[in-house]
């Protein structure tokens, strides 16, 4: 998008949100990428690091999505009042939206959102920005969007920053490869698996885990259900050393599927599932012993 990489700054109390934010922008050849886990480190890291665009949540601890932008663009400790702002929020009520435009915020990201329109976000603070205002009355981007002449696209008005979807959330290219890539990381760390290696389980069970929250945040239903259905088996049986390999390798397979298939597909993706929770009901009720893993 430019030949000098920006800096951007990422800012939500989730770390999955976060996580999840930073992977599409990385996939998009976005290299400096830095986070904040509250209104207040939000603050901090702007004056640190100079972003040129910040996303961030608007319910955020100390200070608020539309407070921070009231106060960069009132002046702040030298930072540029000008840098892009980029609010998310799961609240797009008009009055909200109102307020957001008035307190200066560029562009406005409707949660949960499609990697596609956090980049057309981006793309539009980076490629089209607007002339910025300083009047008694306002400090902040053009509230009046200059776009061009051809540009037919989502966003056209600040105030419409709902995703008109013919898609599932999870059917979203960007989403889908960032299924994809859990799902790889699991299958590639039980790649020479045995049973009482309990370090490797519990990396295995952390990555489970980071796929079902990503499932969840993207509305994969079936995707975040078997998961949940393997961290169940790993937790219930995996600390006594009497894990079936057959039962992980069963469940790699079955979420690898789930990542070919698509929304086409549905009675095929829930009957995988009810399978894997089949298996995992059958194996936990034969053992007598159901410690959790150690985290």
């Amino acid at each position: 998008m430019a030949d000098k990489q920006p800096v951007l700054l990422v800012c939500d109390e989730n770390p999955h949100a976060r996580r999840l934010t930073t992977d599409v922008l990385a996939a998009a050849g976005f290299e400096k990428v830095h986070h904040s886990r509250d209104g207040a480190d939000l603050l901090k890291k702007t004056v640190e690091l100079q972003p040129r665009v910040v996303i961030t949540s608007s319910r955020i601890r100390h200070v608020s999505g539309l407070e921070y932008t009231r106060t960069i663009r009132g002046g702040y400790e030298g930072v540029n009042r000008s840098l892009s702002i980029i609010v998310m929020t799961n609240t797009p009520t008009e009055a909200f939206l109102f307020a957001a435009r008035e307190s200066g915020v560029d562009e406005m990201l409707v949660l949960p959102f499609t990697g596609a329109a956090l980049l057309a976000r981006v793309e539009a603070v980076l490629l089209r920005p607007r002339r910025f205002i300083e009047s008694l009355n306002y400090v902040g981007p053009c509230r009046r969007r200059r776009m061009l002449d051809d540009y037919a696209g989502a966003m056209r008005r600040f105030t419409d920053p709902l995703e008109s979807l013919e898609k599932p959330l999870w059917e979203a290219e960007t989403n889908r490869e960032l299924v994809r890539n859990c799902v790889s990381s699991i299958s590639s760390l039980a790649v020479g698996l045995t049973p009482n290696d309990r370090k490797r389980l519990r990396e295995i069970y952390g990555a489970v885990r980071d796929t079902e929250q990503l499932a969840d945040d993207v509305r994969d239903q079936a995707m975040g259900d078997a998961a949940r259905s393997m961290g169940r088996y790993i937790g219930a049986i995996g600390a006594t050393g009497l894990l079936d390999l057959e039962v992980v390798t069963t469940h790699i397979d079955a979420m690898q599927k789930l990542c070919a298939l698509t929304s086409a597909n549905i009675e095929e993706r829930n009957k995988l599932v009810e399978g894997l929770v089949a298996v995992v009901d059958k194996r936990i009720g034969r053992s007598k012993k159901k410690p959790e893993l150690a985290a």
